[in-house]
């Protein structure tokens, strides 16, 4: 085992804080002891460690209490509850606020040892947080260059050609419109005349065509 896996063990007992102190140190693991939850919480924010295992019971801060300050304030910390007077109401907690394992005493120094060794691997998986994006910066002396200038010149010149085709467009209809409207009204006005009086020419001729056709009728009765 590295001996840069650090694992804290908090119990009131001061002989249980020296036996599991010298045991874990002779797994390889780098060891600190704390007497309860409050003293724990002074280490953990002095230095983090990878494995935290507590007692259950302690004058102060208790297991639990320790567990649940240490799942807002240290989450990448793996938990390991050590008790001898749980129960299954406690176990469902505990494992509810994310902790690695719930043992029950009497354990073997082997068993803790495996079960200590398994929540500082899942430790160390844990990805280190993602560093924040950085906004690239502008090289405004880049951007002042002649060639850069005459970069954007030119995007500006594509992007107006079409909107000034369709200007001239537009110009020239409105111009072509003027210049039109004179020339229609002017035939309106000669043009008209010469229709209604054709028109006229044609019902006076239609009229005489009946009279004459009617003519004879009026003879023979």
């Amino acid at each position: 085992m590295d001996a840069h896996k650090k694992v804290l063990f908090v119990d009131d007992e001061e002989g249980v804080r020296r036996s599991w102190d010298r045991y874990l140190s002779l797994a390889g693991f780098d060891v600190t002891t704390a007497a309860d939850g409050e003293t724990a919480i002074d280490r953990l924010s002095e230095e983090p460690v990878d494995v935290v295992v507590s007692d259950l019971k302690m004058p102060g801060m208790d297991g639990v209490k320790l567990l649940e300050w240490i799942n807002q304030s240290r989450p990448d910390t793996q938990f390991i509850l050590l008790t001898g007077y749980g129960n299954e109401e406690v176990e469902r907690k505990v494992r509810a606020l994310g902790a690695f394992d719930y043992l029950n005493k009497p354990i073997s120094p082997e068993a803790l040892s495996g079960v200590v060794t398994a929540a500082s691997i899942l430790a160390a998986r844990k990805p280190a947080p993602a560093a924040p994006e950085e906004t690239p910066e502008v090289d405004f002396e880049r951007a002042l260059e002649p060639a850069s200038v005459e970069a954007g010149q030119a995007s500006l010149a594509a992007t107006e050609a079409p909107r000034a085709k369709g200007r001239v467009r537009r110009s020239m209809e409105v111009v072509g419109g003027l210049v039109l409207a004179p020339l229609v009204g002017l035939a309106f006005v000669v043009f008209l005349p010469i229709v209604g009086f054709g028109a006229l020419l044609w019902t006076v001729g239609e009229k005489g065509w009946e009279m004459v056709r009617a003519a004879p009728a009026h003879r023979e009765s």
